[in-house]
């Protein structure tokens, strides 16, 4: 796994990116389409990021994820409660406490027409208990979810350790995550990812403490680090169209009806070289999946 960058390393990482890709000359353009199906793989793995990271921007869709509901079980009510629910400044963010995930009672359905399981550990830290705010620390120990399809066949495992660093006012939201990475793949290796990047979330009306969020833009950028077997890319993450966000899109995990995100990078080839380009990212409609592509 690649070590942590420097935010000048991360500016400079995104810079090359950008450059490469925009000087069509030097590019080889050889094949369009990934080895390995890479691009879909990446897409659908950036996919997934995006909408845990849309679901972190509050602490009770952190707990039960955007656009699912917890399967019914004979458990009390709740998937989970948190270890000290001490809240000092009554801003729904615990002053300390560890959230224990176990499935069930946190098994979701409605996630693609199949079941989201969690599993794992989750530290909510207030950075601020005295005094109310949308600011919360996180860290993810072993926080796994598992997907499976309505004939219960398991499709993949994600597993995130590391953090998400929640701060904002009622005009945005600024999501800060470092995490580490693994998702598995039917028939191909696992992926190791190492995730730095920022979400800056805007709103299209003020945020209210302790609300869902509205409808709004956000915007990515950063980097991901990819290893899997013998790809190893250094991804530069960037949103040359802001993602909306449609909170009217319910019962859905998909609820975005625009925006593109580019991963620009150098890719392996099927000639075996590299081509620079990116894999894009495209969403267009409220409760469809994003479409995957690579540009070279």
């Amino acid at each position: 796994m690649a070590s942590r960058w420097t935010h000048r390393q991360l500016g400079a990482a995104i810079l090359t990116a950008l450059i490469t890709t925009g000087c069509g000359d030097s590019l080889s353009t050889g094949n369009a389409i990934l080895p390995n199906g890479a691009a879909d793989d990446i897409g659908a793995t950036t996919r997934d990021e995006v909408e845990a990271a849309v679901s972190a921007l509050t602490l009770p869709s952190s707990v039960d994820p955007l656009g699912t509901a917890q399967a019914p079980t004979a458990y009390s009510p709740g998937c989970v409660t948190p270890s000290t629910p001490t809240d000092s400044d009554g801003d729904g963010v615990p002053d300390d406490a560890i959230y224990l995930f176990t499935a069930p009672p946190c098994r979701f359905t409605g996630w693609r027409g199949g079941t989201l399981d969690v599993v794992g550990q989750l530290r909510v830290q207030d950075p601020a208990p005295g005094q109310a705010g949308f600011g919360y620390e996180g860290t993810l120990t072993g926080l796994r979810t598992r997907f499976t399809t309505a004939d219960n066949k398991i499709i993949y495992d994600v597993t995130r350790n590391g953090t998400r660093v929640l701060s904002g006012s009622v005009s945005s939201l600024l999501l800060s995550t470092d995490l580490q990475v693994i998702r598995t793949f039917a028939g191909k290796p696992d992926a190791a990812i190492d995730q730095q990047w920022t979400l800056t979330y805007t709103p299209e009306q003020s945020l209210q403490i302790n609300s869902a969020i509205p409808g709004g833009t956000l915007d990515f950028a950063g980097t991901l680090d990819w290893t899997r077997g013998t790809e190893h890319y250094v991804i530069a993450v960037t949103t040359p169209t802001p993602l909306h966000y449609n909170n009217g899109c319910t019962d859905t995990v998909q609820r975005f009806d625009g925006g593109e995100l580019r991963l620009s990078g150098a890719f392996a080839n099927a000639e075996g070289g590299e081509t620079n380009g990116s894999v894009v990212v495209r969403w267009n409609e409220c409760g469809r999946e994003p479409s995957f592509s690579f540009e070279p």
